[in-house]
């Protein structure tokens, strides 16, 4: 038979200090780590130019509007299944009338697209800010294969010609195309 404590016994409540030491540790390692592997956000800027609010037909409204003060060429090469189709803002390809580089056998012919670039950059040597940079756009309906895309970069970038490299368009972005 268990007895019961009798009440009439002195002992006090014991008073339990937590030791938070080990935690405090642990914070201070955690925090530093956790702040340095942190992505922080990122912002894009789109810079356009927009025409002036306007409530309706005003006298030399076209002389009023902001003009662009640089023209872009905005140079873009789009790999496809059939080949490559070079374009531009201001239609500096008016020659070759938009026509694709097409395949030659069955492969893309990088010989002909670094060519083509380096008649467009001589066409256009001083007239534009962005004579360096070029975009490149893979078609996502078409399985257009990683190599590819690294190949037609490189063919972006330099070009030899008689013996010498030739630097075309080393600012290479990229982009998904859907055509």
């Amino acid at each position: 038979m268990a007895y019961r404590p009798s009440k009439r016994s002195q002992k006090g409540e014991e008073n339990v200090h937590t030791d938070i030491t080990p935690m405090m540790n642990l914070m201070v390692v955690l925090i530093p780590l956790l702040l340095t592997s942190a992505e922080f956000v990122k912002l894009g800027v789109i810079e356009i130019n927009l025409p002036p609010a306007r409530s309706g037909p005003v006298q030399g409204a076209i002389e009023n509007m902001p003009q662009e003060e640089n023209l872009r060429l905005d140079l873009a090469v789009t790999i496809t299944s059939r080949g490559f189709y070079i374009s531009s803002s201001l239609a500096v390809l008016r020659g070759d009338k938009g026509e694709p580089i097409e395949l030659k056998e069955g492969q893309y012919d990088y010989a002909r697209l670094s060519q083509t670039l380096y008649d467009i950059k001589q066409k256009a040597e001083g007239k534009f800010p962005d004579l360096h940079q070029i975009i490149i756009m893979a078609n996502m309906t078409d399985n257009i294969d990683y190599q590819t895309v690294v190949s037609t970069m490189d063919a972006a970038r330099t070009i030899r010609v008689n013996g010498e490299t030739v630097e075309l368009f080393p600012e290479v972005s990229l982009s998904a195309g859907v055509m």
